[in-house]
């Protein structure tokens, strides 16, 4: 789900996966089979975020 969530973004050119085994990496693969999220789902994650400090509205503050 993370892995679809990050490429939903249009700014997003491709996603980093790490994998110990097939399995995993299949897994992951599978994330391209679907890239949507619902209204409701994409609000839950922001909950989320929120609550664990993340701002991804924020702009991001410069190297001074």
């Amino acid at each position: 789900m993370a892995i679809a969530w990050v490429l939903r973004d249009a700014r997003v050119t491709s996603a980093l996966i790490g994998a110990r085994n097939v399995e995993q990496l299949d897994g992951s693969l599978d994330a391209l089979k679907n890239l949507g999220f619902s209204a409701a789902e994409l609000a839950q994650i922001d909950q989320h975020a929120i609550d664990g400090g993340v701002d991804l509205w924020r702009v991001s503050s410069s190297i001074t």
